[in-house]
This record gives C-alpha cells, sequence and structure tokens, in this order.
C-alpha cells in the first residue's frame, strides 16, 4: 500500500514538473494569427480579441502590456515589444497560457490560448474580459 502510494506521488510530481518546466512553444509566442476583423472570435483552446484603436483610450497597447504584467502568475516571455508575448500559469498545476498582444495600426489584437488539452473552461475569456475591462475603466 505504501509503495503504491510512494509511487502514485512520484508520478504526480514528475507530471507536473514535465508541464512547468517543458519549453514553451516559441512559435506561439510570436504568432499573429487571425481572424482580422474586429470583434471577439472564439478559437480552439482560448479566443482572439480584436479591437479597433480609435475606440479605445489613448495609449491603449501600452496600458494593456501594463495591466497583462500585473496579473498574478503571469510573465512576460522575450523582449519583443510587438508583438508582446505573456504566459500565465495555473494556480495548482501550472498549466500555462499564452496571449500575444500586437497593433496594427487600425485595431489591438489578442489572442490568448491553452498549450496543452482542448478546453481552458473558459479561463482565457474571463482573463482578458478583466483586462479589457482594467483598460477601458482605467482601473489600476
Amino acid at each position: 500500500m505504501l509503495k503504491s502510494i510512494l509511487i502514485a506521488v512520484l508520478l504526480i510530481g514528475v507530471a507536473q514538473a514535465a508541464i512547468r518546466f517543458t519549453p514553451l512553444p516559441r512559435h506561439r509566442l510570436d504568432a499573429r494569427p487571425g481572424p482580422f476583423e474586429p470583434g471577439v472570435h472564439p478559437v480552439p483552446g482560448g479566443l482572439k480579441v480584436v479591437r479597433p484603436l480609435a475606440e479605445l483610450p489613448e495609449g491603449a497597447f501600452e496600458r494593456l502590456l501594463e495591466i497583462a504584467q500585473q496579473t498574478p502568475r503571469t510573465t512576460r516571455i522575450g523582449d519583443s515589444v510587438d508583438p508582446a508575448a505573456f504566459v500565465t500559469r495555473s494556480r495548482l498545476w501550472g498549466f500555462p497560457d499564452i496571449a500575444v498582444i500586437w497593433q496594427d495600426g487600425v485595431n489591438l489584437h489578442l489572442h490568448s490560448h491553452l498549450v496543452y488539452g482542448r478546453s481552458d473552461l473558459g479561463m482565457n475569456a474571463a482573463r482578458v474580459a478583466r483586462w479589457f475591462q482594467r483598460l477601458e475603466t482605467g482601473q489600476g
């Protein structure tokens, strides 16, 4: 019985270490996927938001980067300014979600998606909604 418990604990530890320490897919950190028309677009494992810059507060891009950086368990990846990539890890297991933010002169784009699995249970949509709420209300 004790041996089975120790093996289970060891396997859980190995799985968690693999999730936390496996390198993120580099091609996702600078990808600029569509759709490109304004709106909130569900995509597999996350969402893509496109907002006209004219409808957002002055300095919206820079402010959104600050808001993302202030999010708990979120780290900016790399030193690229546009696009800017962030990884947010889940509290317990450390599952990574990647958010890529860029602007094209007319629109602000944010693509937020999971790395592992098929469903993020709405976590990316909720996080992005909070980010845009803070941006639009001038909070924090």
